[in-house]
Protein backbone atom coordinates (compact mmCIF):
# COMPACT_ATOMS: atom_id res chain seq x y z
CA UNK A 1 0.00 0.00 0.00
CA UNK A 2 3.00 2.15 0.46
CA UNK A 3 4.80 1.69 -2.28
CA UNK A 4 1.47 2.55 -4.57
CA UNK A 5 1.65 5.97 -2.56
CA UNK A 6 4.74 6.91 -2.93
CA UNK A 7 4.33 6.20 -6.95
CA UNK A 8 1.22 8.00 -6.93
CA UNK A 9 2.86 11.06 -5.02
CA UNK A 10 5.96 10.71 -7.33
CA UNK A 11 4.00 10.56 -10.45
CA UNK A 12 1.70 13.94 -9.15
CA UNK A 13 4.94 15.68 -8.37
CA UNK A 14 6.42 14.87 -12.12
CA UNK A 15 3.34 16.35 -13.40
CA UNK A 16 3.08 19.30 -10.85
CA UNK A 17 6.37 20.79 -12.21
CA UNK A 18 5.49 20.37 -15.93
CA UNK A 19 2.00 22.27 -14.61
CA UNK A 20 3.91 24.82 -12.53
CA UNK A 21 5.88 25.54 -15.39
CA UNK A 22 3.64 26.15 -17.91
CA UNK A 23 1.59 28.39 -15.31
CA UNK A 24 4.49 29.89 -14.90
CA UNK A 25 5.31 30.70 -18.45
CA UNK A 26 1.57 31.79 -19.34
CA UNK A 27 1.74 34.43 -16.03
CA UNK A 28 5.12 35.34 -16.71
CA UNK A 29 6.61 35.39 -20.62
CA UNK A 30 9.61 36.61 -19.22
CA UNK A 31 11.92 35.67 -15.64
CA UNK A 32 12.96 32.16 -16.62
CA UNK A 33 16.02 32.55 -15.00
CA UNK A 34 14.29 34.20 -12.10
CA UNK A 35 12.20 30.97 -11.80
CA UNK A 36 14.95 29.06 -12.08
CA UNK A 37 16.93 30.19 -9.28
CA UNK A 38 13.92 30.38 -7.26
CA UNK A 39 12.12 26.86 -7.72
CA UNK A 40 15.87 25.65 -7.10
CA UNK A 41 16.01 27.46 -4.05
CA UNK A 42 12.57 26.15 -2.86
CA UNK A 43 14.16 22.02 -3.60
CA UNK A 44 16.98 23.06 -1.32
CA UNK A 45 14.69 24.72 1.48
CA UNK A 46 12.58 21.33 1.25
CA UNK A 47 15.68 19.03 0.91
CA UNK A 48 17.33 21.25 4.23
CA UNK A 49 14.22 20.54 6.14
CA UNK A 50 13.86 17.06 5.81
CA UNK A 51 17.58 16.30 6.66
CA UNK A 52 16.46 16.83 9.63
CA UNK A 53 19.91 19.19 10.19
CA UNK A 54 21.86 15.58 9.70
CA UNK A 55 24.89 16.82 7.54
CA UNK A 56 28.03 14.79 6.98
CA UNK A 57 30.31 16.81 4.58
CA UNK A 58 33.31 15.03 2.90
CA UNK A 59 35.03 16.98 -0.26
CA UNK A 60 35.68 14.18 -2.39
CA UNK A 61 31.62 14.60 -3.26
CA UNK A 62 32.38 17.98 -4.38
CA UNK A 63 33.52 17.68 -7.98
CA UNK A 64 29.71 15.41 -8.15
CA UNK A 65 27.77 17.97 -6.83
CA UNK A 66 29.43 20.41 -9.00
CA UNK A 67 28.79 18.61 -12.27
CA UNK A 68 25.48 17.71 -10.93
CA UNK A 69 24.74 21.90 -10.27
CA UNK A 70 25.83 22.39 -14.26
CA UNK A 71 23.21 19.80 -15.30
CA UNK A 72 20.60 20.95 -12.75
CA UNK A 73 21.12 24.26 -13.71
CA UNK A 74 20.45 23.94 -17.90
CA UNK A 75 17.37 21.42 -17.21
CA UNK A 76 15.63 23.52 -14.62
CA UNK A 77 16.05 25.89 -16.92
CA UNK A 78 15.56 25.32 -20.52
CA UNK A 79 12.76 22.66 -19.79
CA UNK A 80 10.74 25.99 -18.80
CA UNK A 81 11.79 27.61 -22.05
CA UNK A 82 10.66 24.43 -23.96
CA UNK A 83 7.41 24.21 -22.34
CA UNK A 84 6.77 27.88 -22.73
CA UNK A 85 7.69 27.37 -26.65
CA UNK A 86 6.01 24.41 -27.24
CA UNK A 87 3.31 21.79 -26.43
CA UNK A 88 3.91 20.43 -22.67
CA UNK A 89 3.10 16.59 -23.04
CA UNK A 90 5.72 16.58 -25.94
CA UNK A 91 8.26 18.35 -23.83
CA UNK A 92 7.76 16.19 -21.12
CA UNK A 93 7.98 13.01 -23.66
CA UNK A 94 10.81 14.04 -24.68
CA UNK A 95 13.03 15.13 -21.32
CA UNK A 96 11.71 11.72 -20.11
CA UNK A 97 14.08 10.05 -23.29
CA UNK A 98 17.01 11.87 -21.43
CA UNK A 99 17.48 8.16 -19.71
CA UNK A 100 19.17 7.18 -22.89
CA UNK A 101 22.34 8.93 -21.47
CA UNK A 102 22.91 7.45 -18.01
CA UNK A 103 22.01 4.00 -20.02
CA UNK A 104 24.22 4.67 -22.56
CA UNK A 105 26.75 5.46 -20.33
CA UNK A 106 26.20 2.37 -18.84
CA UNK A 107 26.93 0.61 -21.65
CA UNK A 108 30.05 2.42 -21.99
CA UNK A 109 31.95 3.14 -18.89
CA UNK A 110 30.32 -0.16 -16.40
CA UNK A 111 30.02 -2.66 -18.75
CA UNK A 112 26.20 -2.92 -18.05
CA UNK A 113 24.43 -5.55 -20.30
CA UNK A 114 22.92 -4.55 -24.06
CA UNK A 115 19.72 -6.88 -24.23
CA UNK A 116 16.58 -7.27 -26.37
CA UNK A 117 14.38 -5.24 -24.45
CA UNK A 118 16.79 -2.32 -24.67
CA UNK A 119 17.20 -2.74 -28.68
CA UNK A 120 13.55 -2.76 -28.89
CA UNK A 121 12.94 0.54 -26.61
CA UNK A 122 15.06 1.76 -28.62
CA UNK A 123 13.83 1.57 -31.64
CA UNK A 124 10.42 2.20 -30.58
CA UNK A 125 12.03 5.52 -29.02
CA UNK A 126 13.15 6.51 -32.98
CA UNK A 127 9.90 5.82 -34.18
CA UNK A 128 8.41 7.80 -31.76
CA UNK A 129 10.76 10.76 -32.72
CA UNK A 130 9.57 10.73 -35.99
CA UNK A 131 5.57 10.52 -35.36
CA UNK A 132 5.78 13.13 -33.08
CA UNK A 133 7.08 15.74 -35.97
CA UNK A 134 3.90 15.65 -37.97
CA UNK A 135 1.58 18.09 -37.16
CA UNK A 136 -1.95 18.25 -38.13
CA UNK A 137 -2.64 20.24 -41.53
CA UNK A 138 -3.98 23.54 -40.50
CA UNK A 139 -2.76 23.97 -36.86
CA UNK A 140 -0.01 26.20 -35.35
CA UNK A 141 3.46 25.14 -35.92
CA UNK A 142 4.31 24.26 -32.37
CA UNK A 143 7.47 22.41 -33.12
CA UNK A 144 10.31 25.37 -34.18
CA UNK A 145 13.85 25.62 -34.65
CA UNK A 146 13.98 27.31 -30.94
CA UNK A 147 11.69 24.75 -29.23
CA UNK A 148 14.18 21.79 -31.17
CA UNK A 149 17.14 23.67 -29.37
CA UNK A 150 15.83 24.18 -25.67
CA UNK A 151 14.53 20.41 -25.94
CA UNK A 152 18.13 19.21 -26.45
CA UNK A 153 19.63 21.33 -23.77
CA UNK A 154 16.97 20.07 -21.55
CA UNK A 155 17.59 16.61 -22.34
CA UNK A 156 21.09 17.03 -21.92
CA UNK A 157 21.12 18.47 -18.58
CA UNK A 158 18.64 16.26 -17.33
CA UNK A 159 20.07 13.25 -18.61
CA UNK A 160 23.76 13.98 -17.06
CA UNK A 161 21.88 14.71 -13.84
CA UNK A 162 20.69 10.86 -13.23
CA UNK A 163 24.25 9.59 -14.67
CA UNK A 164 26.26 12.64 -12.53
CA UNK A 165 23.81 10.85 -9.85
CA UNK A 166 24.45 7.17 -10.41
CA UNK A 167 28.29 7.79 -10.47
CA UNK A 168 28.35 9.41 -7.05
CA UNK A 169 26.54 6.66 -5.56
CA UNK A 170 28.70 4.23 -7.08
CA UNK A 171 31.50 5.81 -5.97
CA UNK A 172 30.71 6.23 -2.33
CA UNK A 173 28.40 3.28 -2.00
CA UNK A 174 25.13 4.87 -1.30
CA UNK A 175 26.35 7.27 1.22
CA UNK A 176 26.15 11.18 0.81
CA UNK A 177 23.00 11.34 -0.55
CA UNK A 178 21.19 14.41 0.89
CA UNK A 179 24.45 16.41 1.53
CA UNK A 180 25.83 16.10 -1.97
CA UNK A 181 21.88 16.91 -3.53
CA UNK A 182 22.07 20.18 -0.76
CA UNK A 183 25.26 21.20 -2.02
CA UNK A 184 24.63 20.71 -5.70
CA UNK A 185 21.03 22.54 -5.03
CA UNK A 186 22.98 25.82 -3.35
CA UNK A 187 25.48 25.74 -6.27
CA UNK A 188 22.98 25.89 -8.85
CA UNK A 189 20.95 28.12 -6.72
CA UNK A 190 24.02 30.33 -6.76
CA UNK A 191 24.36 30.54 -10.20
CA UNK A 192 20.93 31.38 -11.55
CA UNK A 193 20.12 34.01 -8.82
CA UNK A 194 23.72 36.09 -10.20
CA UNK A 195 22.63 35.34 -13.64
CA UNK A 196 18.63 36.31 -12.98
CA UNK A 197 19.88 39.53 -11.18
CA UNK A 198 22.03 40.49 -14.34
CA UNK A 199 19.80 39.16 -16.18
CA UNK A 200 16.22 40.30 -15.58
CA UNK A 201 17.43 43.80 -13.08
CA UNK A 202 14.73 45.26 -11.50
CA UNK A 203 12.02 42.39 -13.18
CA UNK A 204 13.16 39.97 -11.41
CA UNK A 205 10.99 40.88 -7.85
CA UNK A 206 8.20 41.40 -9.90
CA UNK A 207 8.82 37.99 -11.74
CA UNK A 208 9.72 36.74 -8.22
CA UNK A 209 5.93 38.28 -6.84
CA UNK A 210 3.81 37.18 -9.69
CA UNK A 211 5.15 33.76 -9.75
CA UNK A 212 5.91 32.66 -6.81
CA UNK A 213 3.02 30.06 -5.93
CA UNK A 214 4.33 28.43 -9.48
CA UNK A 215 8.55 28.06 -8.39
CA UNK A 216 7.85 27.27 -4.84
CA UNK A 217 5.28 24.14 -5.72
CA UNK A 218 7.59 23.91 -8.89
CA UNK A 219 10.59 23.61 -6.53
CA UNK A 220 8.62 21.61 -3.30
CA UNK A 221 7.58 19.01 -6.17
CA UNK A 222 11.39 18.58 -7.27
CA UNK A 223 12.50 18.12 -3.80
CA UNK A 224 9.25 15.83 -3.00
CA UNK A 225 10.08 13.32 -5.58
CA UNK A 226 14.03 13.23 -5.27
CA UNK A 227 13.33 12.51 -1.60
CA UNK A 228 10.03 9.62 -2.28
CA UNK A 229 11.92 8.34 -5.29
CA UNK A 230 15.06 7.34 -2.74
CA UNK A 231 12.46 5.99 -0.18
CA UNK A 232 11.14 3.86 -2.56
CA UNK A 233 14.19 2.72 -3.89
CA UNK A 234 14.64 0.79 -0.69
CA UNK A 235 11.45 -0.92 -0.88
CA UNK A 236 10.83 -1.72 -4.91
CA UNK A 237 13.01 -2.73 -7.57
CA UNK A 238 14.45 -0.02 -9.79
CA UNK A 239 12.84 -2.21 -12.76
CA UNK A 240 9.68 -2.21 -11.79
CA UNK A 241 9.81 1.07 -9.99
CA UNK A 242 11.23 3.40 -12.90
CA UNK A 243 9.17 2.28 -16.11
CA UNK A 244 5.82 3.11 -13.71
CA UNK A 245 7.47 6.62 -12.71
CA UNK A 246 8.24 7.53 -16.04
CA UNK A 247 5.43 6.20 -18.04
CA UNK A 248 2.89 7.77 -15.48
CA UNK A 249 4.81 11.19 -15.63
CA UNK A 250 4.65 11.27 -19.06
CA UNK A 251 0.93 10.15 -19.26
CA UNK A 252 -0.16 12.27 -16.76
CA UNK A 253 1.61 15.48 -18.37
CA UNK A 254 -0.05 14.90 -21.69
CA UNK A 255 -3.25 14.46 -19.86
CA UNK A 256 -3.11 17.62 -18.32
CA UNK A 257 -2.00 19.85 -21.55
CA UNK A 258 -5.08 18.76 -23.45
CA UNK A 259 -7.80 19.23 -20.47
CA UNK A 260 -6.35 21.95 -18.00
CA UNK A 261 -4.32 23.57 -21.29
CA UNK A 262 -6.65 22.50 -24.32
CA UNK A 263 -2.81 21.83 -26.27
CA UNK A 264 -3.91 19.93 -29.75
CA UNK A 265 -2.19 16.87 -30.85
CA UNK A 266 -2.34 15.25 -33.79
CA UNK A 267 -3.22 11.69 -34.22
CA UNK A 268 0.24 10.93 -35.37
CA UNK A 269 1.37 12.55 -32.70
CA UNK A 270 -0.45 11.15 -30.28
CA UNK A 271 0.71 7.69 -31.39
CA UNK A 272 4.18 8.98 -31.24
CA UNK A 273 3.74 9.96 -27.33
CA UNK A 274 2.12 6.29 -26.91
CA UNK A 275 5.01 4.56 -28.22
CA UNK A 276 7.01 6.73 -26.38
CA UNK A 277 5.72 5.48 -23.22
CA UNK A 278 6.35 1.65 -24.62
CA UNK A 279 9.99 2.79 -25.43
CA UNK A 280 10.36 4.49 -21.95
CA UNK A 281 8.87 1.58 -20.25
CA UNK A 282 11.83 -1.04 -22.26
CA UNK A 283 14.66 1.09 -21.83
CA UNK A 284 13.81 0.70 -17.72
CA UNK A 285 12.99 -3.00 -17.38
Amino acid sequence: MLNALLLLLIVAGLAAQDVTKKSYSKHCPDGALGFAALSTLAALLFFTLTGLGSFSFSPAFLPYSAAFASAYSLSVLFSLLAIREGPLSLSALLVSYSLLIPTFYGLIAWNEPFDALFGIGLLLLLISLLLIRKEGKGEEKRITPRWVIYIAVAFVGNGACSTVQKAEQMRFDGLYKNEFMMVALAMSFAVLFVSALAKEGRTFLAHARKGALQYLLCGTANGAVNLFVLMLSLRMAASVMFPIISAGGILASSLLSVTVYKEKLSRTQWLGVMLGVFAIVALNL
